[in-house]
């Protein structure tokens, strides 16, 4: 594992000069779940390591009336044990807790899971469900991206040359706000997704959905929102029937493969079947919210 300089930045700007002045031989290390397996590999070889540990409010997870704002280098286990995020962002709580074992969780990050851009990722499930932003910090400043738009395609993201992931922002949630992640995988949270689906309704008093998120991992190059069994459900009282026609329509408007884990058509099935889940425990939680 060898590279020629190491950095702990102590600002923003330090950050993005070094990135900048670095470029594409530059790598950043936040938790390392990722990068320290690529670096004794030698599938990475860069020229510096850059670590963000020290950044103002780098791992903060931080609740208030206007939402939810997690630093990029907040630990999974510490976001999925975090009591001021069960009334509002419990989804998030449970995406994160469904990563891999309780040592990775214990040091990956919340941004490291984003980053990799991995399509079975399930942190950023909760992330996409709750309307997530990205905020990338760069050379001219801040912007920000939906979640669902900071990827595009297996490992790859927005990130331009000189960029980093600083922390997402999450909007506080409506009244009658219900949001649930369901991961499938043969041997729990320790393996890999083979499916994975998450779900946020907003429910009127009366029953009927008002609005409608879901979005599927490990189906495509990409996590993906499952649009048409979105606009199913907008307008209408939930019953199984509906539920069930917002599942097939998940599955039908997906793209998996077939790997070592499971087929694409096992896994088609398994996208009607957790969709189901996840539909049907997002309305229960909404009914409950305030």
């Amino acid at each position: 594992m060898r590279f020629d300089q190491y950095f702990e930045p102590a600002t923003v700007e330090e950050c993005c000069g070094i990135l900048k002045e670095y470029g594409s031989d530059a790598k950043i290390l936040a938790g390392g779940t990722d990068i320290v397996p690529r670096l004794k590999n030698k599938i990475w070889r860069p020229k510096a390591v850059v670590g963000i540990s020290k950044l103002p409010d780098i791992d903060t997870i931080a609740v208030s009336k206007d939402g939810l704002v997690l630093g990029a280098a907040a630990s999974l286990r510490k976001i999925s044990l975090d009591q001021s995020l069960e009334k509002n962002y419990k989804v998030i709580m449970e995406a994160a807790g469904h990563v891999s074992s309780m040592q990775i969780r214990n040091i990956a990050t919340i941004g490291g899971n984003a980053c990799n851009a991995s399509p079975s990722a399930d942190a950023i499930q909760g992330l996409i469900a709750m309307e997530a932003k990205a905020v990338i910090a760069g050379p001219d400043g801040n912007r920000e991206v939906a979640i669902e738009d900071f990827f595009t395609g297996p490992g790859t993201t927005v990130l331009k040359e000189g960029e980093f992931l600083l922390k997402f922002i999450v909007p506080a949630p409506k009244a009658g706000t219900g949001a649930a992640y369901k991961k499938f995988a043969i041997r729990g949270d320790t393996d890999i997704s083979i499916v994975g689906s998450a779900c946020r309704l907003i429910l009127k008093k009366d029953g009927t959905v008002e609005d409608a998120r879901i979005s599927l991992a490990a189906v495509a190059p990409k996590p993906i929102r499952a649009a048409e069994a979105e606009k199913l459900l907008i307008g209408k009282k939930l019953t199984e029937e509906l539920i069930d026609e917002a599942a097939e329509a998940a599955a039908k408007h997906c793209s998996p493969i077939s790997d070592q884990r499971a087929t694409a058509e096992y896994r088609k099935q398994m996208v009607r079947v957790w969709t189901r889940h996840a539909v049907k425990e997002a309305a229960e939680r909404a009914e409950q919210a305030e």
